[in-house]
């Protein structure tokens, strides 16, 4: 309990500070970077999994809150999203790969499960179970979702002048709102439960995001979360980014974080690649494209789409078809990959 305070202390003082500063995702970019400054100067922080994974639910339903009648024919036009999704996972972990082999000196089983856009934990346990180095596995994976979050929020808000929607969103809701309030709380325990027994991937925001989108598409309910629970979520998920570096020095992670930040930009690059050449067939804005086929995690990268408008639904959609597409496939067809590889020598 010490160490979940001390984390949620830090965490929060820095999202206050970005806060107040203005900043895009304040509370969870805020409280990422106290907490990954603090675990790296080996302050004792932890999250608790399951106040992080009732955040997350929290999340789902606020995601899933942003879905109409008008998401279901939207749906059918989405289907070349998913071909550039497939696309860009295979394009884009081909080069990666290729990148942490040649350049960053990676074993072959290392270099495959480090490559992989996303699946933090399933990477890091079957890569390591494999034979790959699992903290490096790891290391890869957090940092690059950290970079992720660091930079795209910031590149929409400054560069390209997306303006935030927290302020659509009352902060602590109407009481006028308190029936659909309730169907959200029924949508959050039903989507939970459904998620964990289908076995879903990332259940706790999935299986909540799914229900809630549900009763919006029929008309149960038509209310979204208050902006204060979804500041809460930003900072418990922003601090559980941050809580995972520690143990590690950065003395003794340059390298790797410095393969993480250009292996990244290739990702990215290829995102923003198809988002310019694609966004108009698929009818989505190119920013929508660009966060739906960026790397990071599936809370992530969502969260940033809810925070600046973009594209909630697609990106939310697409993000949970990448993240199922990644854990099914990448462990399964290692075995013939590394045939493959062996072959060639």
């Amino acid at each position: 309990m010490t160490r979940n305070l001390k984390a949620l202390l830090v965490g929060g003082i820095g999202g206050g500070l970005f806060y107040a500063a203005g900043l895009p995702l304040a509370w969870m970019l805020g409280s990422m970077c106290f907490s990954t400054i603090a675990a790296l100067r080996g302050i004792d922080l932890t999250v608790n999994d399951s106040l992080r994974k009732f955040m997350t639910a929290i999340l789902g339903v606020m995601l899933g809150s942003g879905f109409t009648p008008d998401t279901v024919n939207a749906i059918g036009r989405w289907s070349g999203g998913v071909v550039l999704l497939v696309l860009s996972i295979i394009l884009s972990m081909s080069l990666v790969y290729i990148f942490y082999r040649k350049v960053g000196k990676f074993d072959p089983v290392t270099a495959y499960f480090s490559a992989a856009p996303g699946g933090l934990n399933v990477m890091y346990e079957v890569g390591e179970a494999k034979g790959g180095s699992g903290p490096t596995i790891a290391l890869i994976h957090a940092s690059r979702i950290l970079i992720l979050v660091m930079t795209v929020p910031m590149f929409f808000r400054y560069v390209v002048g997306v303006p935030g929607t927290a302020k659509m969103i009352p902060m602590f809701g109407s009481i006028n709102e308190l029936t659909g309030d309730g169907w959200l709380i029924v949508a959050l325990i039903i989507g939970y439960g459904a998620g964990y027994l289908c076995r879903l991937p990332a259940y706790h925001l999935m299986g909540p995001l799914l229900v809630t989108a549900l009763f919006q598409i029929i008309g149960i309910t038509d209310v979204a979360p208050p902006m204060a629970l979804v500041y809460l979520s930003q900072l418990v998920i922003g601090t559980a980014i941050g809580a995972r570096f520690l143990g590690t020095k950065f003395r003794d992670i340059r390298h790797v974080i410095g393969l993480s930040i250009i292996s990244t930009f290739i990702m990215v690059m290829i995102a923003t690649i198809f988002g310019l050449l694609f966004a108009d067939a698929i009818g989505v804005t190119v920013a929508g494209v660009i966060l739906a086929l960026s790397p990071g995690g599936l809370a992530e990268m969502s969260l940033v789409a809810l925070a600046l408008g973009i594209d909630v639904a697609f990106v939310s959609i697409m993000h949970v078809i990448r993240i199922s597409l990644i854990i099914a496939i990448v462990p399964i067809v290692h075995s013939s990959f590394q045939r493959m590889i062996t072959r060639r020598k």
